[in-house]
């Protein structure tokens, strides 16, 4: 021991270091019980390597699988996007916003301006 005072404290922590590293041991000797070395034999890299081979194959086909439904996807959007910017030239010939959409539709309906013609657009 040291020529210096421990105080309660420095010797309950202590304690608890101990504690903990008698548990963690117990703990480790537990984790060997439950997990025993593999047998050597001629065939344990071979098999070791199958078996990680075979962990990335499932993981491949899902990425492939992936892969492949972005790739449509994107696909989809570009060749919808196409049509639609195609169908939107041709069936609308009016580009301006919703508002400038029904004022022209409405002017033909609104001339010469009657306050009794508004009241009647209003009630259809």
């Amino acid at each position: 021991m040291s020529d210096r005072f421990m105080s309660p404290y420095e010797s309950q922590e202590s304690q608890n270091q101990t504690d903990r590293e008698r548990q963690l041991d117990e703990l480790f000797r537990a984790y060997a019980l439950a997990c025993p070395d593999p047998e050597p034999s001629v065939n344990f890299m071979p098999k070791l390597w199958a078996g990680i081979e075979a962990r990335e194959a499932s993981r491949n086909v899902f990425g492939r699988m992936a892969k492949a439904l972005v790739t449509a996807a994107l696909a989809a959007s570009a060749i919808l996007a196409l049509l639609v910017s195609m169908s939107s030239n041709s069936d609308q010939p009016y580009s301006g916003t919703f508002v400038q959409a029904l004022t022209a539709n409405h002017v033909s309906q609104l001339e010469p301006f009657h306050v009794d013609r508004i009241s009647e657009m209003e009630n259809q």
